[in-house]
């Protein structure tokens, strides 16, 4: 749904091929007179760059040739020549779409998950990559649950406690894993927070271990302490996790980011990884 202002007798909105869609007028509560108009677009993309196919943001500009849009990232990327028609883009401002995007307002897309959020249309973009609503999926390869961050820790906590190591945040806890196992997946008591210890087989060298927690990707990560003893010799590292939407975002290839890598020598008889973690509260590391 989206509402923009009009002073307009007849409102009209069109779609992308044309088609003239109904509007409906609401009336102001307090003198009678119109406010602004609600619509409905058949086709929500026809806001969107038709090059990036990202949502418009102002400015936009429009060719001198036919009156084909694009954003202006865009325009510099195809050297301010229109895909369209090689007509010039780049100079003209496409005033009438800027009214536009200034003045309708959108549900965010995460509306499902939570978010009450309505956001000016050219300001879509910017609060989906910043929405705290962003979908989260189970890390549980048999389960399909996705929702929220927050909502995601209370369904795991409900429905498979069981299944993850339990600690608190500043703790030291020991854990261990077959070398062959993929990953563990480990629970802050308290708050529920959720993180994946991934083990990456690495041919020849050993293993590479790492922790990330599922939450939207923009938010910042948790400062963790991995160590690990054999035979005399010790290990530590001191890194800051990832944030991953899903468990299933983490692939098995040696990883492109800090880790710590634990030779052969050091997995106990039984083939068996034995290490220490530490995951550290938000508030306890100063930016």
């Amino acid at each position: 749904m989206a509402s923009y202002s009009s002073s307009n007798d007849e409102p009209r909105v069109f779609s992308r091929s044309g088609t003239l869609k109904r509007a409906r007028r609401i009336p102001n509560e307090q003198d009678g007179s119109h406010s602004h108009i609600v619509v409905t677009l058949t086709d929500p993309e026809v806001f969107d760059c038709p090059i990036c196919f990202e949502p418009l943001t102002i400015p936009v500009y429009q060719c001198d040739q036919n009156g084909h849009i694009a954003c202006s990232s865009c325009c510099t990327k195809i050297n301010n020549r229109c895909p369209s028609c090689s007509g010039s883009i780049g100079s003209c401002r496409c005033r009438a779409i800027e009214k536009a995007l200034e003045t309708i307002t959108i549900s965010c897309q995460n509306i499902q998950y939570g978010c009450k959020e309505s956001v000016a249309y050219h300001k879509k973009g910017e609060h989906q990559k910043a929405c705290v609503y962003s979908p989260c999926s189970c890390p549980l390869l048999y389960c399909n649950f996705v929702s929220s961050a927050e909502q995601l820790y209370k369904h795991f906590s409900r429905r498979h406690v069981s299944s993850a190591t339990q600690f608190r945040f500043g703790n030291s806890v020991p854990v261990s894993l077959n070398a062959s196992d993929d990953f563990l997946v480990l629970q802050e008591k308290n708050k529920g927070t959720l993180f994946i210890l991934k083990n990456h087989h690495v041919e020849h060298l050993g293993n590479a271990v790492t922790i990330s927690c599922i939450q939207p990707s923009f938010m910042r990560g948790y400062l963790y302490d991995l160590d690990v003893k054999a035979k005399g010799n010790s290990l530590s590292s001191e890194f800051f996790t990832l944030s991953i939407p899903s468990r299933q975002v983490i692939d098995d290839s040696p990883p492109t980011t800090w880790c710590l890598l634990i030779p052969s020598g050091f997995i106990s008889p039984g083939d068996q990884l034995k290490m220490q973690f530490c995951i550290w509260p938000k508030d306890a590391v100063t930016s």
